[in-house]
């Protein structure tokens, strides 16, 4: 539904795009209710997901991180952000094994395989990034967007999971991720040029739940308007084994962080040598990269059988 409104003093006329009726997601530890949120809303919330010792964990391990990068004049201003105040961290899977394990976390893989679908020959997804974006008092929001804008001409299937980890309690004071709900479904992309404004509201939940969405959902950084409070969360993308990731992980990882990673985290981060039933090993890669690769799991004749489609012989008369 789309209101018209006069902006005061600048004479544009903007359409709104009011929310749709609720009631919307709250958090909720039922991992069944949160996939029919996700059905129905594009998103949904699971508290509890992360333990507090979790928790404490990669939340003590962020603010070292980004000291250390400060100190080293590594922090890099983004082009999604609208100033410099808060802080995002990369490529998280090299700063510590938590990270790491955190790719192949169940909830992860149990929504990621809930908004992908299955794939081809049952291989893997891949995890598309994995980041933390801490947002600090005086923050700005970041516009209104979706995780698949990018992809031109737009695609209106489910191509992007993305999973958003509380590391400390998200409300609208601290810069929540803002969603409009239902948008997934819209079947095109969010307007940039001014002319529209989305009406969206806070994804709320304590420390430990899970901001789960459909990368078509239309969503946003919240602004930080609390005095002393920061707000951190994690950020995992998971794609289909076909698509290309946002980070090369193997050419960026240093090997001895993916040494005892098992074989499911190594296929997500990207060391699988097999898509659409071709299984190409690294020949050329260095050994230590080589050597974390996985190869082929299935049986020829059983890839042949799904794929074929022969016709069963009939018995002889």
């Amino acid at each position: 539904m789309r209101d018209s409104k006069m902006w005061k003093g600048k004479g544009l006329t903007v359409d709104i795009v009011k929310l749709p009726e609720g009631p919307f997601p709250v958090a909720t530890p039922d991992w069944e209710q949160v996939k029919a949120d996700l059905r129905e809303f594009g998103y949904g919330i699971a508290k509890g997901v992360l333990s507090p010792e979790e928790v404490r964990t990669m939340r003590a391990i962020l603010t070292r991180e980004i000291e250390k990068d400060e100190q080293a004049g590594k922090i890099k201003e983004s082009y999604t952000d609208r100033d410099a105040v808060n802080r995002r961290l990369s490529v998280l899977s090299d700063r510590h094994p938590v990270f790491r394990d955190l790719a192949e976390h169940p909830f992860a893989l149990e929504m990621a395989a809930e908004i992908l679908g299955p794939s081809y020959l049952n291989e893997t997804f891949l995890l598309h990034g994995l980041s933390a974006n801490v947002t600090r008092p005086g923050s700005s929001d970041m516009g209104i967007h979706g995780d698949t804008d990018f992809i031109r001409p737009y695609i209106n299937a489910p191509l992007f999971a993305r999973m958003i980890y509380f590391l400390d309690d998200f409300d609208e004071e601290v810069g929540a991720t803002r969603v409009v709900p239902k948008s997934h479904i819209w079947g095109h992309l969010p307007l940039k040029d001014g002319s529209v404004k989305y009406e969206s509201l806070p994804a709320l939940g304590p420390a430990g739940s899970v901001l789960v969405y459909d990368g078509r959902l239309y969503h946003g950084t919240g602004a930080n308007r609390s005095k002393d409070r920061e707000r951190a969360g994690v950020i995992a993308g998971y794609v289909h084994s076909w698509m290309r990731p946002l980070v090369p992980f193997p050419m960026i990882l240093d090997p001895k962080v993916m040494e005892g990673a098992s074989e499911r985290c190594r296929q997500l981060l990207g060391y699988g040598t097999v898509n659409m039933g071709f299984d190409l090993p690294w020949t050329q890669a260095p050994e230590e990269i080589a050597a974390l690769t996985v190869g082929q799991k299935r049986e020829i004749t059983d890839m042949r059988r799904e794929v074929r489609q022969d016709t069963p012989q009939q018995p002889a008369s």
